[in-house]
């Protein structure tokens, strides 16, 4: 009895002593707030892989999403999230038009109606961050959160803080998070105090490799120039004028505009990336819509299967771009008539069919289970835009890539693609069915492709933890620690100072005095000889 009883004191005080050692080792219960846009696209799927883990580790996670995409809320995948729904001043409708647009510029050679619509987004984003911070029921509920993952597409986390800070809503620090899930970007590295040398990393939208030539890395920081002024132009003057009306006042630097975070999360992996110099808090997730594969349905693994030795393609052009039949006829038309002539299956995201019939060896889904057929063994290679999700859970996979760049950062994911000789381009412009046939049997069959994506994805699986529980836990160290101790002093340092101007300028003013002083030394000694030589020729002349 006496060592039953024992047994049990022992018992409960290891229960404590564990319990105790949990709370100081990490934090749990903590309330954190995840705005990725408006709850679509690519974007919302790498956050909610996060939230995912960050629900995994005990916490709570709140998604900020517009009512234009409540649906989001509804969708059983996601029932274990919160969600915070903001109407805006518009109908969902529009909003749901102006975000879907890219359907109509996407195969545009012209850069004016993507630059038109680049506008309208900018604009949109800044009523709808004010549509946010003037909902004071919604705002009372945000004071509770411990941290905020923003992403960087729409810096409204920003604002949310700064409205709670005017009205001393804030019971405690609340620590900020900011998101990237596409290529990096010039101006999100630099505010993590990274350096961004444009000699050999190339900025977004250009293409470019990390091997430049004097034209690229000419246009690599005109290309910055270009997106800084864009920036200023379009979100900035959007979120000022928001500024102005809800009584904020220069919460973005115009050119840091991403300084004040603890952390910096960025969806890169510099086994398909190029490699760069990070600092502390700048921290490489790539991967974070990459995971095993799934069990496909019956019905389409039972295409996957009829397939055979000549595996399949996989073909997607994105989310926004499955409704192109119904935009671009003639484009579905080129790409069946280039299956109708390969021995492998296609399985293609096609939201509308064609009104005539396609090839027996296509199977179109309005919605394909993306990453389940990259890592499906007979899945042979993935064609798609150039999404930088995609390229990740390829890249994990080991699947060869044919990209098809359309706008945006997905050029950028083509120049990693080629460099790292994991596939093959074809430029927008240049499609037709030859074209497409050709790559694909190209990259299908030469071995070199599967080489290289093999070794991709054998160092993708090769670490400690999944990117999301890699994202997780340095949100969770950010909540415990804060950031502070591994924030970089750039941001605090003039232009300047950064860049030793003043330095390099007293170094430069020390080398002129001294060769000065040389020259007039020198002068003077030079002139001094003269005069005594003169004297002596002068005396010996009247000694004569």
């Amino acid at each position: 009895m006496k060592i039953d009883m024992y047994s049990k004191l022992i018992t409960v005080c290891a229960v404590f002593t564990f319990s105790s050692t949990l709370h100081y080792e990490g934090v749990s219960g903590a309330k954190i707030l995840i705005s990725a846009i408006y709850g679509e696209g690519s974007h919302f799927l790498a956050a909610s892989a996060i939230g995912e883990s960050l629900l995994k580790r005990g916490h709570e996670v709140t998604f900020l999403i517009s009512n234009a995409y409540d649906h989001r809320a509804k969708d059983p995948k996601y029932d274990k999230f919160s969600f915070e729904i903001f109407n805006h001043s518009v109908p969902a409708e529009r909003v749901q038009r102006i975000m879907n647009a890219a359907n109509h510029v996407a195969f545009q050679e012209s850069n004016d109606q993507f630059s038109n619509l680049t506008k309208s987004i900018m604009e949109l984003t800044g009523q709808s961050c004010k549509n946010v911070i003037t909902d004071r029921a919604l705002m009372r509920r945000l004071k509770a959160m411990d941290a905020i993952m923003m992403d960087i597409s729409w810096p409204c986390g920003i604002y949310i803080k700064a409205a709670l800070q005017k009205d001393r809503e804030i019971p405690k620090d609340l620590k900020m998070i900011a998101n990237s899930p596409t290529t990096l970007w010039s101006g999100f590295v630099s505010a993590s105090g990274s350096p961004f040398n444009f000699a050999y990393m190339p900025e977004t939208m250009t293409g470019f490799t990390n091997r430049m030539n004097f034209l690229q890395r000419l246009k690599n920081i005109v290309q910055s120039i270009l997106i800084q002024a864009s920036i200023d132009s379009s979100m900035l003057y959007s979120f000022r004028k928001m500024e102005r009306e809800v009584g904020l006042q220069n919460i973005v630097d115009p050119f840091y505009g991403y300084t004040d975070f603890d952390l910096y999360l960025s969806n890169i992996h510099f086994s398909s990336d190029f490699p760069v110099p990070m600092v502390p808090n700048l921290i490489s997730v790539g991967g974070l819509t990459a995971k095993p594969a799934g069990r496909l349905q019956n019905e389409l693994e039972e295409f996957v299967q009829s397939s055979g030795d000549h595996g399949v393609i996989v073909f997607t052009l994105g989310t926004y771009l499955a409704s192109i039949t119904t935009i671009r006829p003639e484009i579905v038309t080129m790409f069946a008539e280039a299956f109708r002539r390969l021995p492998q299956k296609v399985i293609w995201q096609l939201k509308e069919l064609p009104d005539w019939e396609l090839p027996s060896n296509v199977k179109a889904m309005p919605w394909l289970p993306q990453n389940d057929l990259l890592g499906h063994p007979k899945t042979r290679v993935f064609m798609y835009q150039g999404g930088n999700n995609g390229f990740q859970e390829a890249c994990y996979h080991g699947v060869p890539i044919v990209v098809i760049p359309l706008q945006g950062d997905q050029y950028d994911v083509a120049a990693r693609i080629e460099a790292r000789g994991l596939g093959k381009k074809i430029e927008k412009l240049e499609l037709n069915a030859d074209i497409i046939y050709d790559t694909l049997t190209e990259v299908i069959n030469n071995p070199s492709y599967n080489e290289v994506a093999d070794k991709v994805s054998a160092i993708y699986k090769d670490q400690p933890m999944s990117a999301p529980d890699r994202a997780a836990f340095w949100i969770e160290h950010v909540i415990k620690f804060g950031g502070a101790y591994m924030r970089s002093p750039a941001n605090d340092l003039t232009f300047i100072q950064y860049h030793l101007i003043d330095v390099y300028a007293f170094l430069t003013a020390i080398v002129v005095v001294f060769l000065a002083v040389v020259y007039y030394t020198l002068k003077f000694c030079v002139s001094l000889c003269c005069r005594m030589i003169g004297r002596g020729s002068s005396g010996k002349s009247k000694t004569e």
